[in-house]
């Protein structure tokens, strides 16, 4: 059984499907921002214990994080895919350049 709640897994899938930074708030009351890149959880074949990996808003520096020590994590920063995806849609569109006839 895993040491962490089926809540923090729906936190952790859906930090992991943003595009852009979140806040992770540890157990100890530590925070960390930045953006999550790999999660790894329990599994028969999984040596490691069950975690995060992130890269650190400011630094950039990768760091795991163990489920276990995790409270909370909520979608901090921008969504970066969202708006991309948004102002592509709103850019205007342009007619086909008309055909020369030579």
């Amino acid at each position: 059984m895993p040491e962490y709640s089926h809540d923090l897994e729906r936190q952790i899938e859906a930090a992991f499907d943003y595009r852009g930074h979140v806040t992770i708030t540890l157990k100890t009351g530590e925070r960390l921002e930045g953006y999550v890149f790999n999660r790894q959880f329990a599994h028969l074949t999984l040596k490691e214990e069950p975690q995060i990996e992130v890269f650190l808003a400011g630094s950039g520096a990768p760091r795991k994080v163990a489920i276990a020590s995790i409270a909370s994590i909520a979608l901090t920063g921008k969504d970066y895919a969202s708006e991309s995806a948004s102002s592509q849609s709103a850019a205007p569109k342009h007619d086909p350049p008309s055909e020369v006839s030579g």
